[in-house]
């Protein structure tokens, strides 16, 4: 199999950013057994949006131009990729997360750390006001990368960098309602720890 990686793709725009989902851009993790510890996110993108839905023609043509290039001009018929179209034929949804419906997803991973800047391009660490999180909107940079190896032939997105474009609804929210089932507790309120010199009954 031919090495073969794309050009730098941006995923969003200021003016029509993508969705951010499952970030891992604080600490890497493994995503499946066996496999190193990488950085990721998945972005949405809105094929009734009229650049989001160029942007998926585009990755569909780029996938296709990699795949071909790299397996020797044919498409392998167990060939995975990173772009998926969350709606089945019969039209249900193939993933039941939140801001999922009717949307694609892009899912890109590095072993490297991501660049993540704010709307100044300013570098952002973890904690910092405007650090990505999932369900914010941003611009990303990716390049596609070919794979074949144990884990099987797949067109890979790597993700090279983030940048917060404006807040939304957070991801992953309480199911329940906080002020009605829990009271704020004011530090007279909490007891002293007990300790082993105390004489307790059991």
């Amino acid at each position: 199999m031919k090495s073969k990686t794309s050009e730098v793709l941006q995923i969003g725009t200021a003016a029509d950013p993508v969705r951010l989902s499952f970030p891992v851009l604080d600490k890497p993790k493994a995503f499946q057994a066996g496999q190193e510890e990488k950085f990721g996110a998945a972005f949405l993108l809105d094929p009734s949006n009229k650049t989001h839905a160029a942007l998926i023609a585009k990755l569909k043509s780029e996938i296709k131009k990699l795949a071909l290039e790299a397996y020797d001009g044919k498409l392998p018929g167990d060939l995975k990729v990173c772009l998926t179209n969350n709606v089945n034929p019969d039209g249900t949804q193939k993933k039941a997360y939140s801001g999922y419906d009717g949307m694609y997803y892009l899912t890109a991973n590095n072993g490297n750390r991501p660049v993540i800047v704010n709307r100044e391009r300013n570098l952002l660490a973890y904690g910092d006001e405007g650090f990505p999180y999932a369900g914010c909107y941003v611009i990303g940079t990716i390049t596609l990368w070919a794979q074949n190896n144990k884990f099987g032939k797949r067109i890979n997105a790597n993700l090279r960098g983030v940048q917060f474009v404006r807040d939304g609804e957070s991801f992953g929210r309480p199911s329940i309602n906080v002020e009605d089932e829990f009271e704020a507790i004011e530090d007279s309120d909490v007891r002293p720890a007990i300790t082993s010199e105390d004489d307790i009954a059991f």
